[in-house]
């Protein structure tokens, strides 16, 4: 068994790679580029106008149709460089000049099309937004308690993919022995699928460790369907099923590896003007044993106060129905914390 300082080491470093490789979704070069008012850029070829929408070809997600009225500006594709004009008794023609709103990553000194650069990374890195939260309970009397939160969630979108990036931190100490010491990430990525767009496809990893539980390491990936339920303006609820692979590493030396059925749901409601709450729910059955599972319950209240900042509550609940020595199958915390907006 690994020194427990290595282990750590260990899980840190594979946080950083998910959250890092997480980011990439592949996007497809395109000879228009439509930026949209909210931050969005659609690449493809304009199929027809007609109207107040516009028909756009995308080699990698077929026909999108947009509404005019959302587009803040077009950006054509590059022509070719002009040749000579073939006269033997006029001036050659000159050569046709470079439009300076080329399509993104486009270099005017060397009339080269856009890299890996403006075609992959580019839209990856604009549009996010996501929230930084920070809590801490401390007591002192009979009993001397000083425990700290640190969650953050960042959001993606672009065109038919979203991607959520998640972080979780909890230390404590009561009575000068730790009463908790866990932190986990995790990245998850849809790609909408059809022209409604309700079905789509997701792929999500994980790691993190739990020390009063008695886990070193845990990681996690799988993949699924999705179906977009209810897609109200206050009112989003989404069901998915897939499959998904766990492993555990716990601090007897046990490692447990298997594959889980994976039933999840996620719910988004605006329930009054300012105040949004958001709950997810996964339930992961071993597929070899039914009466093995795991349970997750996210919920998160969130209420801005300042332009950027929110006052928030939380509520994490996880089941476990095999446990270690000395270890509660059900850990449940509630968290207020205060977060910053970007």
């Amino acid at each position: 068994m690994l020194p427990q300082k290595r282990r750590r080491s260990d899980v840190i470093l594979r946080l950083t790679l998910i959250l890092f490789f997480g980011w990439f979704t592949v996007v497809d070069g395109a000879v228009t580029t439509l930026t949209l008012k909210n931050g969005d850029r659609v690449t493809g070829d304009i199929v027809s106008e007609q109207g107040d929408k516009i028909v756009l070809k995308s080699t990698l997600f077929g026909e999108i149709q947009l509404a005019k009225d959302q587009v803040a500006k077009r950006e054509p594709a590059l022509p070719s460089p002009a040749t000579p004009a073939a006269s033997t008794n006029g001036p050659v023609a000159p050569k046709a000049s470079l439009p300076t709103n080329s399509i993104a990553g486009f270099n005017p000194i060397t009339n080269s099309p856009p890299g890996i650069y403006g075609r992959w990374f580019r839209p990856m890195l604009t549009n996010w937004h996501g929230n930084v939260q920070v809590g801490m309970d401390l007591g002192y009397g009979t009993t001397e308690r000083r425990t700290f939160y640190a969650n953050a969630t960042a959001t993606h979108e672009w065109n038919r993919v979203r991607n959520l990036v998640e972080y979780h931190m909890a230390y404590g100490i009561l009575n000068q022995v730790e009463s908790a010491n866990k932190m986990d990430g995790a990245v998850k990525t849809d790609v909408d699928l059809g022209a409604k767009r309700r079905l789509y496809i997701y792929d999500q990893l994980g790691a993190g460790y739990d020390d009063l539980r008695q886990i070193t390491l845990e990681f996690h990936e799988g993949a699924g369907l999705g179906y977009k339920v209810l897609q109200r303006k206050k009112l989003i609820l989404n069901l998915e099923t897939g499959a998904e692979y766990q492993h555990r590493d716990l601090g007897t030396a046990i490692t447990q590896s298997f594959f889980s059925v994976r039933f999840g749901e996620s719910l988004t409601w605006k329930a009054i003007d300012k105040l949004t709450i958001t709950q997810r729910l996964s339930y992961n059955p071993n597929l070899s044993d039914f009466n093995d599972y795991r349970m997750r319950l996210d919920i998160s209240a969130s209420y801005p106060f300042l332009k950027k900042m929110t006052v928030n509550l939380n509520v994490i609940d996880q089941y476990d129905s095999t446990k270690q020595l000395g270890v509660r199958h059900n850990d449940l915390e509630i968290q207020s914390t205060i977060g910053v907006g970007f």
